[in-house]
């Protein structure tokens, strides 16, 4: 936060939305006084939350900012300069580099390179990010005409909401690029850690899967895309027949693994999977 209050640029105005914390960050928010404006609401998620932040904002230029992130000195300003001498564009992003656990700043740190920043892209990156490259949240811009035909985050999403919500924007926009590194990523170990937020992790992907191949149908039948597309595919319903075998559901491990196989057909450890659910029927077969 402090980042974000101390930018180059002056004309900043900054809203922090506590999404139901249960630790000190109420008292840490009121030691900042008329600096900030703060929203205090019951838990609803990153999608809620930031919804919350863009109804409250009355600027032209809109920036999300994750709790344990933060902006270099002139972020804003580069970014804002940027879209004013570039009206063709109402958003666009930068470069950024991940800060490890030890505090040792690096660019991109363990990122798979399906990112657009190893490709440095703009323009239109629609079928980019259709075929998985991906941005965080953190690292955008936006105009406040894009956000509003966005009609905000996808609230029924719990995770990858800021993907989908990417995804769309550039549908209706071209995206820009501004080449230079000006925000810091934090990596932190865990946020996938058990069973159980894997299973919420996999079933909103398949939620988003869905909503993209109704949305965006022709551009998904595209060579390129395609094939990146089945990939995913593939791999989703996959791991969705690994989390149905920890909870004991063979029949339904089995039904997403067949459909794994639809979209690939030799993939890495299937046969171990495949053995592993006909075991674990055969075993509960034999103690009925």
């Amino acid at each position: 936060m402090d980042s974000a209050l101390h930018q180059s640029y002056s004309n900043v105005e900054v809203i922090v939305v506590d999404d139901g914390s249960t630790d000190e960050t109420v008292e840490v928010l009121k030691s900042y006084g008329d600096k900030i404006k703060t929203i205090v609401q019951e838990n609803k998620g990153a999608a809620a939350a930031r919804n919350r932040g863009i109804q409250e904002a009355s600027g032209e230029y809109l920036t999300f900012l994750d709790a344990d992130d933060s902006y270099q000195l002139e972020n804003i300003e580069k970014k804002i300069l940027f879209l004013n001498e570039n009206p063709e564009y109402q958003w666009c992003y930068s470069d950024w580099a991940w800060v490890d656990e030890t505090g040792l700043v690096q660019m991109y740190g363990h990122e798979p390179k399906v990112s657009l920043a190893h490709l440095k892209a703009s323009g239109d990156v629609l079928n980019l990010a259709l075929r998985g490259y991906r941005l965080g949240t953190n690292v955008f811009m936006f105009k406040r005409a894009l956000i509003d035909k966005l009609q905000g985050f996808d609230e029924s999403l719990k995770v990858l909401e800021d993907y989908d919500f990417y995804v769309r924007a550039a549908a209706l926009s071209p995206l820009g690029f501004v080449d230079e590194v000006l925000c810091h990523i934090y990596q932190h170990t865990g946020s996938l850690g058990t069973d159980c937020d894997k299973a919420v992790a996999y079933q909103n992907r398949l939620r988003l899967h869905k909503k993209m191949n109704r949305l965006f149908a022709e551009n998904l039948k595209e060579e390129v895309v395609a094939k990146d597309w089945r990939l995913q595919q593939a791999d989703l319903y996959r791991n969705l027949s690994a989390l149905a075998l920890v909870e004991n559901h063979y029949q339904r491990a089995g039904i997403f693994l067949c459909t794994s196989l639809k979209y690939k057909k030799w993939q890495l450890g299937i046969l171990k999977l495949w053995f592993k659910i006909v075991w674990q029927r055969m075993r509960l077969n034999a103690n009925t």
